[in-house]
């Protein structure tokens, strides 16, 4: 039975007796209740938020969808929130949802720099690295390395070599990415055995599906069809249990492809 229910039941009675000082009480009881209710709320949500994460990190992602909308349904009002649904629907290769949902988390926190990542990630998949640079500001006003890196990359699939080149030597930039988004702007130039070298120490440290995707496309771009294969192939059985949908339907298409020929 509702709390608030109870409470006029017991309280109706001692109106008619103790009047105005009663409906005091009343009325700061039910300010309580209302504010546990709240607080029990935002606990449930950084609850489901931190599993949302947590699944995220085991590549279970349906799992991670649905702790995801939970804190949204707590609090609609949470950016990270909806960036941690995009991150899940960017996973699984919904893109669309993935755009749709990023979108909800800028527009909550437009600084938010891990949405901004996401978004240049779309983007340049979609290639339209130029929509992503627009009114983006200079690298130094930013803290997230990958956001920087992303920068350099979208400004060296523009053309904007130098502005490129100045991102991806700015000294503060610590990250894991910084290989495979060298090796990326490399292959671009066509300077296949300068990228194969910054891929393959992405590779020994940070083992995934996408740094064998690209590292393919590197060996098929160097006409290492054999190799090239191989290398699809792993990034197929990496993202295949658990499935990551958006590695696997690359991967696996792309070795189809060379396959079949």
């Amino acid at each position: 039975m509702n709390k608030n229910f109870l409470i006029r039941i017991v309280i109706f009675p001692l109106l008619l007796f103790f009047g105005c000082n009663s409906s005091i009480e009343e009325k700061d009881n039910n300010t309580k209740i209302y504010q546990e209710s709240s607080e029990e709320e935002q606990l449930d949500s950084v609850f489901h938020y931190v599993r949302g994460h947590r699944y995220l990190e085991l590549n279970n992602l349906s799992a991670a969808e649905s702790r995801f909308k939970k804190v949204i349904e707590l609090e609609p009002k949470f950016a990270r929130g909806w960036l941690g649904l995009a991150n899940s629907n960017y996973l699984a290769n919904q893109i669309d949802e993935a755009n749709n949902n990023n979108n909800k988390a800028l527009n909550l926190k437009p600084d938010l720099e891990e949405a901004l990542y996401l978004q240049g990630l779309i983007y340049k998949q979609e290639g339209k690295c130029s929509k992503f640079l627009k009114d983006k500001k200079p690298k130094e006003f930013y803290s997230y390395d990958p956001l920087i890196l992303m920068l350099g990359l979208c400004n060296g699939l523009e053309g904007q070599n130098q502005k490129a080149l100045e991102i991806f030597s700015y000294k503060k930039i610590k990250s894991i990415e910084l290989n495979i988004i060298l090796a990326e702007y490399e292959f671009y130039l066509g300077n296949f055995s300068e990228s194969i070298k910054y891929i393959n120490k992405y590779i020994e440290e940070n083992e995934n599906p996408k740094g064998y995707i690209l590292k393919g496309k590197i060996l098929v771009a160097s006409d290492k069809k054999d190799e090239a294969i191989s290398n699809f192939k792993e990034a197929m059985d990496l993202s295949k249990d658990p499935k990551i949908p958006l590695f696997y339907v690359e991967a696996s298409s792309l070795y189809k492809e060379l396959d079949n020929n």
